[in-house]
C-alpha cells in the first residue's frame, strides 16, 4: 500500500534542513549545488561510475519484539520533466543505444544505469543490520534489510553507482543535461501491520540530481562558484559607481544607464537588468551572497513522489530493444567519442525506432568492485591504468581479469602476491581480495617462475607466472 498525501508542488525548503516530513529519512551523502532558496529546488551534481553512500532511517520504528523489524527499499531513477515522465521507455531506449549497451559489454554484464555496490567499502562493512539484494533491473534495484538489535532508529547504509549521463535522455544536440529524480521507495514488511503501531505503508521520496562525466560534478560546482563571484564583483562595481555619482559636489552628472550583470546560473543576477536604485543593488548583492552560501552539506530525499516515481510500477512497464551488434557497436563508439556524452545523429536515429518486447528483468551478474591496474610484463610497462570490474571478490575472479589484460592464460598464473609498502610479500586469497579498497589503483607485475615438478631432462612447457600486486 502506498501512502498518499495531498498533491502539492515541491517547495524549496523541503531540502534545507535535517528535518524530514517522511517516516523514512533517506540521505545521499554528497552536497547539493548552490540554489536560490526562495524559489528553487536544490540539485545535486554526481559523477558517472562513482560510488556514493546513502542511509535509510526509520524515524518511527515499531516497538521491540521477538523479531527485529524488516524493510524493503528500492532505489532508482525517474524523470523530472513532464515530456520525459509521460514516455520513460523512449528515454531509457536512448540511454541504452547511446551508452548502456556499450558499458554493459565493457563490464561483462547486462545494461545497468543504477548499480547496487558491494557492501564492503574501504575494507569495512557499512550497513547496520543484515541485508541482501532482492532484485534489480536496469534502472533500479530493491534490497531487504533488517534493523539492528536494541533501541533507537532502524538504520541501513548502502553504496550506489550511476552509469548514465544527464545528456543521454534527449535527441537534441547542444542541450544541457536534464535533471532526473533519484527516487526511493521504502516499506515495512515485518512485523505485519497488525503488530505495528504505524502500519506498513510504502513511502516514495526523491531529490533532483544531474550526472556528469568523470570529475564533471566538481568542475560544474567550481564553475558555479566562479559565476557567482563575478556577479558579486559586477554588482559591487555598480554600487561604487552610484556612490561616486552622488558624491560629485552635488552636480548633476549625465551618465548612461549601467548594464547590470547577466549571470547564466543565477536568477538574482538576471533580475539586475531592471535594477535602477541603490537599494535594489544592495538587495541584489544580498541575494548573491545568500546564494553563495546556499549549498547543503548532504542531499535529503525530501520531496514527495507520485505514481510516476513508483519504481516497482516502472520496472513492470519498461522494456528495452536490443540492437544488432554492428549497429550497437557503431552507435556506442560515436557516443563515447563525443565529449559531452551525446551521440551523433545516426545513433539517435537508431534509438528512435519502435521498441521491441524484450523486457530487461535483471542485471545479473552485477559488478561488486572496481580496481585500476597497470600491467607490467616482460619488462613492458603500460602507459595507462585499466579498470577491471569484479562480479565476485575472489582470487579466481581477479586472476581472470588479470589474464585478459596480460594475454596470459589463467592456468599459467601460479599465484598472486601482494607486496606491501615494507616489501613484505603476502599471498593473496579470497579474504585479501575482500578487503581491497573500492577503486584501489595497483601495479600488477608479472614475474616468470620455474615450472613446478619439471625434471631437468624434460622439455620446458609454458612459463608460469607470479603476479605481484603493488599498492
Amino acid at each position: 500500500m502506498l501512502r498518499r498525501s495531498v498533491p502539492s508542488l515541491p517547495t524549496a525548503d523541503a531540502n534545507l534542513t535535517g528535518w524530514c516530513r517522511f517516516r523514512y529519512h533517506i540521505t545521499l551523502h554528497t552536497p547539493t549545488a548552490m540554489f536560490d532558496q526562495s524559489r528553487e529546488i536544490p540539485v545535486t551534481y554526481l559523477n558517472k561510475s562513482q560510488a556514493y553512500s546513502m542511509t535509510v532511517v526509520d524515524m518511527s520504528p515499531p516497538a521491540l519484539g521477538s523479531q527485529p523489524a524488516q524493510y524493503r527499499t528500492s532505489i532508482g531513477i525517474s524523470f523530472e520533466e513532464a515530456a520525459h515522465r509521460s514516455n520513460p521507455a523512449t528515454c531509457w531506449q536512448l540511454w541504452h543505444d547511446a551508452r548502456g549497451a556499450s558499458d554493459a559489454r565493457q563490464r561483462g554484464g547486462s545494461p545497468c544505469a543504477v548499480e547496487f555496490v558491494s557492501f564492503k567499502h574501504r575494507g569495512r562493512e557499512m550497513q547496520i543490520g543484515p541485508r541482501h539484494l532482492e532484485n534489480a533491473s536496469f534502472n533500479h534495484f530493491s534490497f531487504v534489510w533488517t534493523a539492528g538489535a536494541g533501541a533507537g532508529p532502524s538504520e541501513c547504509g548502502l553504496l550506489v553507482r550511476f552509469h548514465f549521463l544527464s545528456t543521454d535522455f534527449t535527441q537534441s544536440k547542444g542541450v544541457k543535461g536534464v535533471p532526473v529524480r533519484l527516487c526511493a521507495k521504502t516499506e515495512l514488511i515485518s512485523p505485519p501491520a497488525s503488530q505495528s503501531e504505524t502500519g506498513s505503508e510504502a513511502e516514495i521520496c526523491y531529490c533532483r540530481v544531474k550526472v556528469f562525466r568523470d570529475h564533471g560534478a566538481e568542475r560544474k560546482l567550481a564553475n558555479d562558484i566562479e559565476h557567482i563571484k563575478k556577479s558579486i564583483q559586477r554588482v559591487e562595481k555598480q554600487i561604487n559607481r552610484v556612490d561616486g555619482d552622488r558624491s560629485t559636489n552635488g552636480k548633476r552628472t549625465k551618465r548612461k544607464k549601467s548594464a547590470a550583470p547577466s549571470d547564466p546560473m543565477s536568477r538574482s543576477a538576471s533580475r539586475s537588468s531592471s535594477v535602477s536604485t541603490q537599494g535594489d543593488l544592495y538587495r541584489l548583492l544580498y541575494d548573491l551572497h545568500k546564494r553563495f552560501t546556499s549549498a547543503l552539506p548532504v542531499s535529503v530525499l525530501a520531496l514527495q513522489g507520485d505514481e510516476h516515481d513508483d519504481l516497482d510500477q516502472l520496472a513492470a512497464s519498461l522494456t528495452l530493444a536490443t540492437p544488432t551488434s554492428t549497429q550497437s557497436d557503431s552507435a556506442d563508439t560515436r557516443s563515447d567519442s563525443n565529449s559531452d556524452g551525446r551521440s551523433d545523429r545516426s545513433s539517435r536515429r537508431l534509438a528512435c525506432r519502435p521498441l521491441l518486447d524484450a523486457k530487461v528483468t535483471s542485471v545479473d551478474p552485477l559488478p561488486v568492485a572496481c580496481f585500476y591496474i597497470n600491467v607490467q610484463c616482460d619488462g613492458r610497462v603500460d602507459d595507462y591504468y585499466r579498470a577491471i570490474y569484479l562480479t565476485q571478490r575472489t582470487v579466481r575472479e581477479l586472476v581472470s581479469h588479470l589474464s585478459k589484460h596480460s594475454n596470459i592464460q589463467p592456468k599459467n598464473i601460479a599465484r598472486v602476491v601482494h607486496v606491501n609498502q615494507t616489501g613484505l610479500p603476502i599471498l593473496v586469497d579470497d579474504d585479501v581480495v575482500q578487503n581491497i579498497l573500492e577503486g584501489q589503483d595497483m601495479i600488477a607485475n608479472f614475474v616468470e617462475t620455474p615450472a613446478p615438478n619439471c625434471a631437468k631432462d624434460e622439455a620446458p612447457g609454458l612459463p608460469s607466472f607470479e603476479v605481484r600486486l603493488i599498492y
